[in-house]
């Protein structure tokens, strides 16, 4: 989703104008107004929030833009940032600094502390507090509890380490020998080890059987952070001197110095498959190593100010904090940021994500301890499993899905997005697939003219069909499943299913068919090909019932689930809605496409998808044909999109061999209007000033 650019440049004067205007009695019906002009001023400032990321602040503004005048583009909006949103759980204010951070092995515990000396122990669902432990002597810097939960570790200023039975509220253990403040550490995996560092310039690893130092390891500067490898044989340290080092715990030596880093490194960790190590900077970068080389592997840009950092155990999720009070969520596969929040006044010193990764949380120097809960799913996908571009797609299942290109078939398991199967069916190229209405049958279209009948669920073959001159580029089922029609070229194939008996051919096109679609009844078959026209058939007399000259290539054809209005759309064409019946124009939309190759309708009929040679989804509210709004993120034209069967995904193949999924569920069932209006502001922490139109975090 993108800020139309016109709507920055009206916003100062809609502004104005919403304060002065007030509509007359018997003012032209196309004058705006106030309630619109209220409207348009939020969209304004919803979509400038999605440009930022700062989803929560957009569902906020959205909601109230729905309040004033509900729109499909303000629904899309609502919809759009509320799947994106993570929502705060708890904050709590303290005098002084928040420095350090950490959840319990079972994320059901937060531990917080900082600049008052107190170590406080919080219920990290209700932000109730568990437990304050005092007798500190000064200012907190680093916690880290052990494998098990029951010991906590706590040190900071002048340098000891504290270790507390956290339920007993009693100290167990004292362990001294750092010279200055402790600003790292980190229990081994197995709770054998806890390890340190700080501004005496040493890492020191202790036993926590007889707690005695056992290793002592030097950098040329303050050490700020450590981590175990997920064996517990090697350490990570990182360090002011803008190096971070790789320590063997068995030989005592140092293995790696990864060097690349132009300001101290902040943060490190090692993934939990051993292969990786992440530091993130104060440079703006992420640099990801290999483990057992010591080399690099990648640098991520970062686009903002780094003052801390932590990654999930797989290197998916990155929370980093910011000089500039920021957190962001980062995906730490491309380095895409997720999301924005403004949650500090002042730099943030501690963020720590949760062992599942569901919720992390901050701390700053302004005093302030935040509590989030990401989104429960991601709200959208980008799957990756082809060679080559996807041509065509079709779901069998809500949760699985066909896709074909050139380098062949691949069944896709979507009903976990964090982790979706994928495996090859046929390495044969396939570049059109149908679905029958009762899932059980997937037909498949090849470049050699053969259409392949496969069972879904098994992918076992029932049924080869050819005779179809060239490849086949369109497939469709009739409503009832008895009848698969096949595009060649030029003549259009139909087939009895299951027997596989050819019924005739339908002829009159004089180049390619590109797109087939039968209406609900079964007894109208749209076909569009490069020979520039719409055709309509009645499949039982096997006769053209009208053709219509679209005036260059079409490609997609889908009449809505009533059967009454036919889509089309092509090659520098708009998307034109026709009466199915008589083969009148309704009504065109997205006048000056440059070529739309794919439409989908969704099962209940609300809603268009289109794509093409612009790289963006477009998503229409029907019957009004009004833009509810697009999406980017495809690196090439798309080619096949889909809805699943009970329109909660739209997925989405491109010539950058991704598919893209998109959840649709709360686009398309949105609250109503008007409600819940101090139930959003309140979940995402906002406070909202109607007389000034602001709208901002508390």
């Amino acid at each position: 989703m993108r800020v139309p650019s016109s709507r920055w440049g009206i916003l100062a004067l809609l502004l104005a104008a919403c304060s002065a205007h007030r509509a007359p009695t018997g003012a032209p019906p196309n004058e705006p107004t106030e309630r619109e002009l209220r409207a348009r001023i939020y969209l304004a400032k919803g979509d400038a929030a999605i440009e930022s990321k700062q989803w929560g602040l957009a569902a906020g503004a959205f909601t109230l833009a729905r309040a004033a005048w509900d729109s499909p583009e303000a629904q899309w909006g609502q919809a759009w940032a509320t799947d994106r949103a993570s929502t705060p759980r708890w904050t709590k204010k303290f005098e002084g600094s928040v420095l350090a951070l950490a959840f319990s092995p079972d994320g059901q515990v937060l531990a917080s502390a900082g600049y008052d000396s107190v170590l406080r122990l919080w219920n990290a669902s209700s932000g109730e507090l568990l437990a304050k432990l005092e007798g500190h002597p000064a200012e907190i810097h680093a916690v880290a509890f052990s494998p098990d939960g029951r010991w906590l570790a706590a040190a900071g200023r002048p340098g000891d380490i504290w270790l507390w039975d956290w339920r007993e509220g009693r100290r167990v253990a004292l362990l001294q020998g750092h010279s200055d403040v402790v600003r790292g550490l980190a229990f081994s995996p197995d709770g054998s080890r806890l390890a340190s560092c700080g501004l005496d310039k040493t890492v020191r690893v202790w036993s926590t059987g007889p707690w005695t130092e056992q290793l002592r390891f030097e950098h040329d500067d303050f050490v700020i952070a450590v981590a175990f490898s997920a064996d517990g044989g090697r350490l990570l340290s990182t360090s002011m001197d803008r190096s971070a080092r790789v320590w063997d715990l068995a030989s005592r030596k140092e293995v790696h110095r990864l060097l690349g880093h132009t300001e101290k490194v902040e943060s490190g960790a090692f993934s939990s498959d051993g292969q990786l190590i992440m530091t993130a900077a104060a440079d703006r970068t992420l640099r990801f190593w290999s483990a057992r080389t010591g080399q690099l592997v990648n640098v991520l840009r970062n686009l903002g100010d780094v003052s801390v950092a932590a990654i999930d155990a797989r290197f998916r999720l990155l929370v980093q904090g910011g000089w500039d009070g920021r957190v962001q969520r980062v995906d730490a596969r491309d380095g895409e940021p997720l999301e924005r929040l403004d949650a500090h006044h002042s730099f943030v010193a501690s963020v720590v994500l949760s062992p599942d990764g569901r919720a992390f949380a901050s701390g700053g120097m302004d005093g302030v301890l935040n509590v989030w809960s990401r989104p429960e799913a991601p709200a959208e996908v980008v799957l990756r499993g082809h060679g080559e571009w996807m041509e065509t797609l079709a779901f069998t299942r809500k949760d699985e899905l066909f896709t074909g290109a050139e380098d062949g078939m691949r069944r896709w398991h979507v009903s976990d997005w964090n982790d979706v199967q994928v495996r090859q069916e046929t390495a044969e190229a396939v570049v059109s697939l149908a679905v029958s209405p009762d899932r059980q049958l997937v037909a498949a279209g090849t470049t050699k003219g053969a259409v392949r009948v496969l069972e879904a669920g098994s992918g076992r073959q029932v049924l080869e069909l050819s005779g179809v001159n060239g490849s086949v580029r369109a497939l469709a089922f009739s409503p009832d499943g008895k009848v698969l029609a096949a595009g060649g070229d030029p003549d259009i194939h139909l087939w009895s299913v299951p027997s596989g008996t050819a019924l005739g051919r339908l002829v009159g096109h004089t180049a390619k068919v590109w797109t087939l679609a039968f209406d609900g009844t079964g007894e109208r078959l749209a076909s569009g090909g490069s020979d520039k026209t719409v055709r309509v058939w009645d499949v039982g007399r096997r006769q053209p019932r009208f053709h219509l000259d679209a005036g260059e290539r079409v490609r997609a054809v889908v009449f809505t689930p009533s059967g009454d209005t036919l889509v089309t759309a092509g090659m520098r064409q708009p998307i034109r809605f026709w009466s199915a019946a008589e083969g009148r124009l309704l009504k065109t939309l997205d006048e000056g496409s440059v070529g739309i190759l794919a439409l989908a309708i969704s099962p209940d009929g609300r809603f268009l998808a289109s794509g093409g040679l612009d790289m963006r989804v477009k998503v229409w509210s029907l019957p009004a044909g009004e833009l509810m709004g697009q999406v980017w993120g495809q690196q090439g034209f798309l080619a096949a999109m889909a809805f699943s069967p009970d329109g909660s995904v739209l997925a989405v193949g491109a010539s950058d061999r991704t598919l893209k999924l998109l959840r649709f569920d709360s686009i398309a069932h949105p609250p109503a209007a008007g409600t819940g209006v101090q139930e959003t502001l309140l979940r995402y922490g906002l406070e909202w000033d109607e007389a000034r139109f602001l709208l901002q975090h508390r």
